[in-house]
């Protein structure tokens, strides 16, 4: 469930806006980079944007709000990653995917086992439900809802699993995961009949 901001007016749409939230964004990245998000303060996020205090408070009312801006933003990239992946079928389908996530390890490290978890898991669904529709099923004999929540979750899981794990363990083995697990279970035709 999507939290509601109290007493937080929100800065007109628009182009500068727009960019002082990118501001925002990528200056928390940066600082999740080299120290915990306990320990980052609005006033270190708002220093490293180039942006003023009082600008912070025009879009979030705390920084656990950017942070699950940030965590939006990054479900929506990596879910398009893999639908791509997987709708070009092939060997490897989870590989710009699981790259992605490894070039931006700490960030999803802290997302995905940190305090943003759940606000993750729910992202991973909402942002599946958005992009469901508009593409074609191979396996119509798994129910809609199903085959949904089985891909968005896994995903999630493989995903969350793997930012538990030590730094080096392999990429290659994470994606041959992905495609066993994802795209061989959900997206192979197969003739299945469940009567």
């Amino acid at each position: 469930m999507a939290r509601q901001r109290i007493n937080a007016p929100r800065i007109p749409d628009g182009p500068r806006a727009q960019r002082s939230i990118d501001a925002l964004r990528q200056a928390l990245l940066l600082l999740i980079e080299s120290k915990p998000i306990g320990e980052i303060t609005i006033r270190n996020i708002t220093d490293t944007a180039g942006l003023s205090y009082p600008t912070f408070f025009r879009r979030f009312a705390r920084k656990e709000e950017l942070l699950e801006d940030l965590a939006a933003s990054e479900v929506r990239k990596a879910l398009m990653l893999a639908v791509t992946a997987v709708e070009n079928g092939g060997l490897n389908s989870g590989a710009a995917l699981c790259e992605y996530i490894h070039e931006h390890r700490i960030l999803w490290r802290t997302l995905l086992t940190g305090g943003a978890a759940s606000v993750m898991r729910d992202e991973f669904m909402r942002v599946s439900r958005e992009s469901w529709g508009a593409r074609p099923r191979i396996n119509l004999w798994i129910p809609d809802d199903l085959a949904l929540n089985f891909v968005s979750g896994g995903i999630f899981e493989i995903l969350t699993w793997w930012m538990r794990q030590p730094d080096d363990y392999p990429v290659s083995r994470v994606i041959k995961l992905f495609d066993a697990l994802i795209v061989d279970t959900a997206y192979l035709p197969r003739n299945i009949t469940l009567d």
